[in-house]
This record gives structure tokens, C-alpha cells and sequence, in this order.
């Protein structure tokens, strides 16, 4: 009987010595700490690059044509070609025009000698003053009439209104064209190159005339072109809703010509205050938004954070955090909901 008491009182002593022993694991595991790296934020102030895509073109591109219709009965030039200023490009056939120009001329000299067939009538007063005035504005109206028709004849050919090149010829001769219908797309060399781009809405606000740019074109490997922000539209294209930019060029090639793509990089000149962390700080990326994790004490609080630019290695992210602010670098990842964390160097 009392070997078996002794053996009761051994058991429940087991069973109580193992249930403390359990209880001091639990106890000791629910307080394991997660060793975690940290650093102070940093702000800075930066301006964020702007990328886009654009086609070259010179700043005074021109559509030329002829002020009258009719036919053309020569062309002087061909795509391509380089041109002086003041240079005979195309002619029309001028056997409609100059029958005019000669009629109103023919006009002008009759009303001139009626004219003074009037101020001489008036002045043996047998002409009235109103039959001398309206001489006068027969004659005032058919000089108009020259000028009209002498207008009309200059125009009726094409001449380069700068140094230039003919970019394309749009008729050849022979043909009939209407008045006002382009002939020629001519693009002057004595002008600005200007690389022609459009941005979004998120974009555009960013940058702001005179905004300094850097354009690469695949045709130059290896070389930059300093420009700057010369036009930025006031309202979006009704069909696409991007806004178009202009960016004129600082530097030059004598090899420009119009149609290079190039790529631009613009800078713009308001800076924006932001946090710069080291990539790694950043959780759950998705889109332009992620999650740090801050410090509080012994514990850790999870932030959501906007994102404005990601480099190689540095994330850029919008926030109202003081400077003082410290944030976990490295062990983030192996914490869990009520984990405790133990700062190490």
C-alpha cells in the first residue's frame, strides 16, 4: 500500500515538473525577439526627371503655296533639295494672270484721262464739283484694281522665304492646283530646332517653360543636346487628352534634319520635398505605393507610403514623417502581428 502512495506522489510530481517546464518554453518563446537593422529618414529636396519620346522638326516649318489657282508650268526644285532665300521654287502658267494685270493697268489710264477731262470741264465751270470728285474715285478705285491684280501675279509663283530645304513636293507640273493648296512643305535652316512631344496630365504639371532638358537621339550614339521647355500647351488633344510640349534646342548638328526621334529628359525647376530611403526599407510595393515599417520602441508600426521615383538603389516616397523618424532596413520581413523587435547594429 505504500509503494503505491510513493508511486502516486512520484507521478504528480513528473506530471507537475513537466507542466512548469512547458509553461517556461511558452514563456520564453513568447518573448524571442527579431533582430532588426534601422536608420534615421532623410529628407531632400529634388526635382524628378521627366521621360518622354518626341520627333524633330525646325521651329519654322511651312506649308507654301500660290495666292491664285491654275496650272503649273514649272517646278524648280525637288524633295530634298537645299534652297537660297528668295530662290524660284515654282511658277504657274500665267496666261490667265497677266490678261488681268494688263485690263486693270488699261482701266487705271482711262480713268486718269477722264480725270482730267473733268478738271479741266470744272475749272470753265462746266463740269459740278460731284462730276470732278467722282472722277477722282474712279480713278482711286482702279489703281486699287492694279495693285490687286500686280498682287495676284507675284504670287502666282514661289519663292523661298528663307534658307532652307524642301521636305516634300506635293503636285508636280502640268497639274492644277487650287489657290491656297500647299505645294511644297519647306523647313528653314535659319530657324530653331525643336523636338515636339506630348505628356500626360500627370506629367505636364510637373514642368514649366524654360525647364532645362537633355535629348539623345539614336542616330548621335554617345552625344547629349542641351534644351530647354520653349512651349507647353494650355489644353489637352480632345482625342488622345495628353498636352503637347515643345523643347527647343540649345545645341546643334549640321546633320539635324527633320523627322529624328529623340528622347528627352527634362528637369523640372520646382523641387519637391521627399523622403530618400534605401530600396530595402520598402514592403508590398504595388504601383507608386508600398509600406515601411517605423520604430516605436520595442515594437514596430507599419506604414503606407506614396511613391514618387525609384532609383538603382533608393526609393524616393512622399510623407509628413519628421526627419528624426527611424525605420527598420533590414529584418522587416520576419516579423509577424506582435512581434517584438531588438535593434542590433
Amino acid at each position: 500500500m505504500n509503494k503505491i502512495i510513493i508511486a502516486g506522489v512520484v507521478f504528480l510530481s513528473g506530471i507537475v515538473a513537466g507542466s512548469c517546464k512547458n509553461a517556461s518554453d511558452i514563456k520564453n518563446r513568447s518573448i524571442d525577439k527579431v533582430p532588426v537593422k534601422i536608420l534615421k529618414i532623410e529628407k531632400v529636396n529634388l526635382s524628378f526627371p521627366v521621360r518622354t519620346i518626341g520627333t524633330m522638326a525646325s521651329k519654322a516649318e511651312m506649308r507654301l503655296s500660290f495666292k491664285t489657282g491654275g496650272i503649273i508650268s514649272r517646278i524648280t526644285v525637288d524633295e530634298g533639295q537645299s534652297v537660297q532665300k528668295g530662290q524660284l521654287l515654282a511658277r504657274l502658267n500665267l496666261s490667265e494672270v497677266e490678261p488681268m494685270v494688263d485690263q486693270a493697268r488699261l482701266g487705271l489710264e482711262k480713268t486718269k484721262r477722264d480725270l482730267q477731262r473733268a478738271e479741266n470741264l470744272y475749272n470753265d465751270s462746266v463740269a459740278t464739283l460731284e462730276q470732278l470728285q467722282n472722277a477722282q474715285t474712279a480713278v482711286d478705285f482702279a489703281r486699287s484694281q492694279l495693285q490687286v491684280a500686280e498682287f495676284n501675279r507675284q504670287y502666282s509663283q514661289i519663292e523661298a522665304p528663307a534658307r532652307g530645304k524642301i521636305l516634300k513636293k506635293l503636285a508636280e507640273e502640268n497639274e492644277m492646283i487650287a489657290p491656297g493648296y500647299p505645294l511644297f512643305l519647306f523647313s528653314s535652316t535659319e530657324s530653331d530646332w525643336v523636338l515636339r512631344t506630348v505628356l500626360s496630365d500627370v506629367d505636364v504639371v510637373k514642368i514649366q517653360t524654360n525647364d532645362s532638358a537633355r535629348i539623345y537621339f539614336d542616330a548621335f550614339p554617345g552625344k547629349k543636346f542641351k534644351a530647354v521647355v520653349s512651349e507647353v500647351a494650355k489644353t489637352s488633344d480632345p482625342y488622345t487628352g495628353t498636352y503637347e510640349v515643345e523643347l527647343r534646342l540649345i545645341e546643334r548638328s549640321s546633320q539635324f534634319i527633320s523627322g529624328l526621334i529623340g528622347k528627352a529628359e527634362i528637369t523640372p525647376s520646382v523641387k519637391k520635398e521627399c523622403i530618400m530611403v534605401p530600396i530595402s526599407v520598402l514592403h508590398d510595393a504595388d504601383d507608386m505605393e508600398g509600406y515601411i515599417y517605423l520604430v516605436r520602441d520595442s515594437v514596430y508600426e507599419k506604414r503606407r507610403v506614396d511613391i514618387l521615383h525609384i532609383s538603382d538603389s533608393e526609393v524616393y516616397i512622399s510623407s509628413d514623417l519628421p526627419s528624426n523618424e527611424r525605420v527598420i532596413s533590414e529584418g522587416a520581413e520576419y516579423l509577424n502581428p506582435g512581434s517584438v523587435i531588438e535593434i542590433v547594429e
